[in-house]
């Protein structure tokens, strides 16, 4: 398994895909921002109000630096984790995008 020291404090940015629709391919996107957290090789965001996720092994290979894109918001680093269609996601901020 590869290092993911250097991820560490950076800024980063989760971005939750989920399928709206499979016919049209309509997806809804939700980010969770903050810090990477690397503790006994896996890699966790934690966001400001100290909230964690942890990344899942299927999602590390694709840990890429940012683009720039206003959807990232200045994170340094992003992953794209795919979610199942009934998961309910709770915002604080109008993230969320179709």
């Amino acid at each position: 398994m590869p290092s993911f020291d250097y991820l560490e404090g950076k800024k980063f940015c989760v971005v939750f895909i989920q399928v709206v629709d499979p016919e049209t391919q309509k997806v809804r996107l939700h980010c969770f921002r903050g810090r990477a957290s690397i503790e006994r090789g896996r890699v966790n965001v934690v966001d400001e109000d100290n909230a964690v996720f942890t990344i899942p092994g299927s999602a590390l290979n694709g840990i890429m630096p940012s683009d720039d894109t206003e959807l990232l918001k200045g994170s340094e680093y992003f992953c794209l984790v795919k979610t199942d269609e009934n998961i309910d996601f709770v915002t604080r901020d109008s993230d969320e995008k179709e």
